[in-house]
């Protein structure tokens, strides 16, 4: 299997000019097509681990980070992140092509692939249960999924929950762990050990940057698993830690505000989160602390009753 840790740095360089890189990711395969430097950067950074072709083949998606006009390629710098041509967002500063890359495979996966149920939540797994983390921006989800992959959990999302079929499985799509302003610098702290991508500076949410996902998280992406869990988690400064279950109806409606695609599923979305609610006990978690959102999620998941 080639990796792009494997590729040479001309070689990386031009398939990716030339249209013949393709960089899989969980079940799908990506044709990237990009001159700019900055991504080039970011993704031999993030997806060194990850299998690859530079002769070109299948794939699923047509992803591209263009300059945005020839003016603004010599002057403004501005790119644009392309799906199959169509350019669905503004310009951004070359500097962020990277985020904006990781920003854009989000948008396609939740707009674009209608097998699974899809929500806006983190997935992680532990001891072959997985839990997800469903929590609108701003409630820490990133930060406690990049802790607790710090600690060995696997890593399936930061971002995207992907539940397939009658049995409910979720779907791993590991990938960089995006994370903002204090929350770099926490998890740096925390984990010296940890690889970061290219800083985003001065986005509408601050400082942006990725955590590596871990090598064992993208050898196992093959590997689905039941969902365990449904957590709310919810980071407030100085709070004492607050477990407290949720019901299932109630749960069902949270999930339904999460959701990327429950409209468009229709009858069969409606099935699938009705089912995923009443087989996954739900918990909502408010927490300061790290360790103990980390402890309390293991002694969830280590109840007999899960």
């Amino acid at each position: 299997m080639l990796r792009l840790a494997d590729v040479s740095t001309i070689d990386f360089a031009h398939s990716l000019c030339c249209g013949t890189f393709r960089l899989q990711v969980g079940g799908f395969s990506l044709r990237i097509d990009s001159e700019v430097d900055a991504l080039r950067t970011g993704l031999r950074q993030m997806y060194a681990h990850y299998p690859v072709s530079i002769s070109g083949g299948y794939y699923d998606f047509d992803l591209a980070i263009r300059p945005a006009s020839l003016l603004r390629r010599w002057f403004r710098r501005n790119v644009v992140f392309c799906l199959s041509g169509q350019a669905p967002f503004l310009p951004m500063v070359a500097d962020h092509a990277h985020a904006l890359f990781e920003w854009g495979l989000n948008w396609t996966i939740g707009s674009s692939v209608h097998q699974y149920l899809i929500l806006h939540s983190a997935v992680v797994e532990s001891r072959g249960k997985g839990v997800m983390l469903a929590a609108a921006s701003g409630s820490g989800k990133s930060t406690l999924t990049a802790e607790l992959a710090m600690r060995g959990w696997r890593l399936f999302s930061d971002e995207l929950a992907l539940i397939d079929g009658p049995a409910l499985r979720l779907v791993p799509f590991p990938r960089p762990v995006s994370l903002k302003n204090q929350s770099i610098d926490l998890v740096r702290r925390r984990h010296p050990e940890a690889q970061f991508g290219p800083l985003a500076h001065d986005t509408q949410k601050g400082t942006i940057a990725h955590l590596r996902a871990p090598d064992v998280s993208i050898d196992r992406a093959a590997e689905t698993a039941p969902p365990s869990l449904i957590v709310f988690p919810k980071w407030t400064a100085g709070a004492p830690l607050r477990v407290q279950p949720v019901g299932a109806g109630q749960a069902a409606m949270r999930l339904i505000d999460q959701s990327f695609n429950y409209p468009v599923l229709g009858p069969l979305g409606f099935a699938r989160l009705a089912d995923l609610a009443q087989s996954a006990p739900a918990w909502e978690l408010e927490y300061s602390s790290l360790d103990d959102a980390a402890d309390a999620l293991d002694d969830l998941l280590a109840d007999d009753g899960v």
